[in-house]
């Protein structure tokens, strides 16, 4: 079931009254739909009143036609007394009371004229009037002969039947809709007057044969018709009146016995006196006048009493209808007045809740979570409220936790910031000391090369080395022996020198001798003594000379002695030279072979500091992006700070005065236009524009154009100055929309996304921005 419904509900021919609905405020719907119910119930109400208007025109038509035909058939049931009087008197019978009939018809009579002639008449008749003036005009003529007051009398009971017939149906009698009342109409007015008329024609036909004593077969025949007529509506009467009696029990006094009892008496006079085809007639003439007589009076009197019942039942339905449409009226006034009761209650209570739920919602879109919501009542909107007070406890708390999260968000893209461009100064030093670093590894590279390369070529050196020092050793061993033979050989000098030494000491004591001698001598000694001179001279020179060779000698020998020890010390230094050249050798082997190593292993950290190198210039490029990251996340965390500080939370916050002025107040200030232009909108109250569209008159422009112009040179405080003149600005036209009466218009600029949304949200920011970072 609920799938049809729902089936039901989503076809498209909804679509124009949702649209329509949608358009519409709550007072239009509400009125709407008020009057699309009203519409059908008034339309009822006026069709049932129309109709019960017409069921009682048409019980007071009917009323009123009775009323006109009680005089009538009084007047019929005197012409008929008129007729019999008149005609005996013509005869020559005994005519007592014939001026009374006539009186009791002229009077009745006047009434009918009355009746017919009143402006108000509604039945018409004018024609069967007009015949009923002339009929009664000629009867007044006076009668010539019993046939021609027979004539002229019938004429006027015949327009005082076709005048009541014509009454019956222009007054709605004869289409009463009525069971009880039609049958009782149709007893009294239809069948009864034939019943009356045929027994009226059956007493002159039958006392007329009575008084010749016989009836031709024409007159048989047409007295038998008349008679079965008469039994036939009389039988039909009688149907009516039993119907009457089942369908009106309480009216039950209709059926009398008296008058169906003298009624059939009559048929059966008739049968008995006048059977068919008999011409004969043996009976009391005047005893059967007065038996019909009789039996018409009857019926003249059930026809006015049925008629006093008809109209006793009609005002009883009258009164019924009137009952009816009264209590009708009442009830549906009392219903009316009661929907229209609980209508204004519901409509006072659902305003009222859109109005508080409408109140809520705006006061949680500007960010006022502070009330608590009052969700009194068990209906839906009373729900709504309850589930919007849950909502707003909800967003309450996850505001409060996503504002101590931006507030530590804040502080941490602060301090990541800050740690970034630290990081990035102190990246960037360690890229230029890695720079500077794989530029020495580079020569430290090359230097360990070059030295790896002289390791090689000392070692090769020292192989050389350790070859010549063999060779030398080999050489300082003959050395040693040479200077032993030197030394020997030395040693043999020095005693040739003594040798030369004593010869020439005894040449200088011969050259002395030779010179005594040659003094002795005198001039001839003087030339030998002079070659004695002389080879003294000499001798004493070679002896120096010999002298000096012997010291040179000696000291020669002694350093010879001295060479001899160097030269074996140093023949053995050799033989440790060419020990420590072979170990020098295996240890500049050594030495290369680490050098060759450790130029791989430089040249292995030379490329690692390569890498390390791009590495790091790559860390101090993403640094570098981490910083400006950082300085994005600080921006964006601050805007989150600026729309979570549009929310305020119960309890009392402690003021954030930056520069001397309390950031959160003023923000609740800005927020609280919102608010005045709102209630103007709903109030149609007018708003100060010239005041509104100024930023110098509320408090954050009083600051900004008085103390605040010491922060004239900052950015963010001129920032403050542009969008709190463009809030005011913009403020200033929803004013004028205000003021103009297009609340519609002023509405949606207050909605969210609107230019005066956007420019509170701007100032907010920026205040929020001053508020955790100061004016920058």
């Amino acid at each position: 079931m609920k799938q049809l419904v729902d089936r039901i509900l989503s076809l498209s021919v909804w679509t124009p009254g949702s649209r329509l609905m949608r358009r519409l405020r709550f007072p239009g719907k509400f009125s709407l739909i008020s009057l699309g119910f009203m519409v059908p119930l008034l339309w009822l109400l006026c069709v049932y009143h129309t109709a019960a208007m017409q069921d009682l025109r048409v019980v007071r038509l009917e009323r009123t036609g009775l009323r006109f035909v009680q005089p009538l058939y009084q007047a019929r049931e005197a012409a008929i007394g008129w007729r019999l009087l008149a005609r005996n008197a013509a005869q020559g019978e005994a005519a007592e009371g014939l001026a009374e009939r006539r009186q009791a018809f002229e009077a009745a009579y006047r009434r009918v004229d009355g009746y017919a002639a009143a402006a108000d008449n509604p039945l018409g008749a004018t024609a069967e009037m007009a015949a009923l003036r002339e009929a009664y005009r000629a009867a007044q003529a006076g009668f010539a002969s019993a046939d021609e007051a027979y004539q002229k009398l019938s004429a006027l009971d015949l327009a005082l039947a076709r005048l009541a017939d014509n009454v019956t149906d222009s007054s709605g009698l004869a289409l009463d809709p009525n069971l009880a009342t039609y049958r009782l109409m149709s007893a009294t007015l239809l069948h009864g007057p034939q019943v009356i008329r045929q027994m009226s024609e059956l007493r002159s036909l039958g006392r007329a044969a009575l008084k010749t004593g016989s009836i031709d077969a024409q007159q048989g025949a047409l007295l038998q018709r008349r008679l079965a007529v008469a039994e036939h509506e009389q039988a039909l009467a009688l149907a009516d009146l039993a119907l009457v009696a089942r369908a009106a029990p309480e009216h039950a006094q209709v059926r009398r016995g008296e008058v169906e009892s003298a009624v059939a008496a009559v048929f059966a006079t008739l049968r008995s006196t006048f059977p068919p085809g008999q011409s004969e007639l043996a009976a009391d003439r005047a005893a059967f006048g007065a038996q019909l007589n009789a039996a018409i009076a009857l019926q003249f009197g059930e026809v006015g009493q049925n008629l006093a019942i008809l109209d006793r039942m009609l005002a009883e339905r009258e009164s019924a209808l009137l009952r009816a449409l009264y209590s009708t009226l009442a009830l549906c006034l009392l219903g009316v007045l009661l929907a229209a009761y609980l209508c204004v209650g519901f409509y006072q209570s659902m305003l009222s809740g859109f109005k508080r739920v409408r109140h809520e919602l705006i006061a949680i879109s500007m960010g006022d979570l502070r009330a608590e919501i009052d969700d009194a009542g068990r209906d839906e909107l009373a729900g709504l409220l309850r589930e919007l007070g849950n909502m707003q406890k909800a967003l309450r708390d996850t505001v409060q936790q996503v504002q101590q999260a931006s507030d530590h968000v804040v502080a941490s893209s602060i301090g990541i910031a800050q740690g970034t461009r630290e990081l990035s100064a102190r990246t960037e030093s360690a890229a230029s000391a890695l720079e500077q670093s794989s530029a020495a590894l580079e020569q430290t590279t090359s230097t360990v090369q070059m030295t790896a390369d002289a390791v090689r070529q000392a070692s090769a050196i020292s192989i050389a080395n350790a070859a010549t020092a063999t060779r030398g050793g080999q050489v300082m061993h003959t050395v040693v022996a040479t200077m032993e033979g030197i030394e020997a050989s030395s040693k043999q000098i020095g005693e040739i020198i003594g040798v030369i030494d004593g010869i020439a000491f005894q040449t200088n004591i011969l050259a002395l001798n030779a010179a005594v001698e040659a003094a002795r001598a005198g001039e001839q000694g003087r030339g030998f003594a002079v070659v004695a001179t002389e080879v003294r001279a000499l001798a004493g020179r070679s002896a120096d000379a010999a002298r000096q060779v012997k010291e040179l000698i000696t000291r020669s020998s002694r350093e010879v002695r001295a060479g001899t020890e160097v030269v074996r010390q140093a023949g053995q230094a050799i033989g440790e030279i060419v020990e420590n050249a072979a170990h020098i050798k295996s240890l500049l082997d050594d030495v290369a072979n680490g050098a060759r190593e450790q130029s791989a292993g430089i040249g292995q950290i030379g490329a690692a500091v390569a890498e390390l190198d791009r590495d790091t210039q790559a860390n101090a490029l993403l640094v570098e992006q981490t910083a400006a990251a950082a300085g994005t996340q600080r921006e964006v965390a601050v805007r989150l700070a600026a729309q979570v500080d549009e929310f305020r939370l119960p309890g009392q916050r402690a003021a954030a005065l930056v520069e001397g002025i309390d950031v959160d107040g003023i923000i609740d200030a800005h927020r609280q236009w919102k608010v005045k232009l709102r209630d103007a909108i709903e109030q149609g109250g007018r708003v100060d524009v010239k005041t509104l569209a100024r930023d110098d008159c509320c408090a954050l422009g009083k600051w900004i154009h008085a103390d605040g112009q010491r922060l004239r040179g900052r950015a963010s405080f001129t920032a403050l100055v542009e969008q709190h003149a463009r809030f005011h600005r913009v403020a200033g036209q929803v004013g004028e929309l205000i003021n103009k009466g297009e609340y519609v218009r002023a509405e949606q600029a207050l909605g969210h996304g609107s230019p005066f949304s956007s420019a509170t949200i701007d100032v907010v920011r920026v205040l929020s921005a001053a508020k955790r970072l100061g004016f920058e």
